[in-house]
């Protein structure tokens, strides 16, 4: 079932439009990477879905109905920034209060599963400030993970992660899967979550380049390396 779609979605800078006419649709139970070079609409397509953009034209649908103006369907939504940035004198547990403030109570899973998942039980109490980038990691995603949402956003979020964590992190987002949410992936790293992804979205110049199964972009570009398929696509015209 469709929990999101845009329609003709678009942004612009001044004269630029760092997004033209987007139209995608977000299912139950898929994981969607979104990649791109930088600079490609991307972040943008994020942000504007979130809220932090507002879109110069176009339509943003959550489960059939317009958002705009409109600020409830966020409680449903996951994120976890590619940067995080927390207050560096609250502790992690502070946090997390903050946001069953935020979300409300019904809308925040108990921290427990994640702390012991990612290893968070020494740092729970201890200042953000004095916490590593790998640890600030972890907690963002364990933030993300503990909304119970039927969208998340992840950016680069295998990024100071050690290896252990990022087993961790693709199992839990299967888990959201099997549970009926979408995960969306925004990497550069495509091939890190390759083996889980249901399909890619590649954005270039502000559009869409190409929407699909991985195996199908390797197929249309003759291309069984994914890195080299990716690198092909600019020069393959009809994706």
């Amino acid at each position: 079932m469709e929990i999101l779609r845009t329609e003709n979605l678009g942004k612009r800078f001044g004269e630029k439009w760092v997004l033209n006419d987007v139209n995608l649709e977000f299912y139950e139970g898929e994981i969607t990477i979104i990649s791109g070079p930088n600079g490609s609409g991307k972040t943008t397509f994020i942000k504007s879905i979130l809220g932090l953009v507002v879109p110069s034209k176009g339509r943003i649908l959550f489960k059939g109905k317009d958002v705009a103006g409109e600020s409830e369907y966020k409680r449903y939504l996951g994120y976890m920034p590619q940067i995080p940035k927390f207050p560096e004198n609250l502790t992690p547990k502070e946090i997390f209060s903050l946001m069953r403030e935020i979300y409300g109570k019904d809308r925040i899973e108990d921290p427990q599963r994640y702390i012991e998942e990612f290893s968070l039980r020494d740092f729970w109490d201890k200042p953000v400030g004095t916490l590593s980038g790998g640890t600030r990691q972890k907690m963002s995603a364990s933030l993300c993970l503990s909304v119970k949402a039927h969208v998340y956003f992840l950016d680069e979020p295998n990024a100071s992660l050690d290896p252990k964590s990022s087993v961790v992190l693709k199992e839990e987002i299967l888990r959201k899967k099997s549970e009926g949410a979408s995960v969306v992936i925004i990497t550069h790293i495509i091939s890190s979550f390759e083996d889980i992804a249901d399909r890619l979205i590649y954005f270039l110049e502000g559009r869409v380049k190409f929407v699909g199964e991985i195996e199908s972009l390797k197929h249309i570009t003759g291309e069984n390396d994914l890195e080299r398929a990716i690198a092909r696509m600019e020069d393959v015209e009809d994706l």
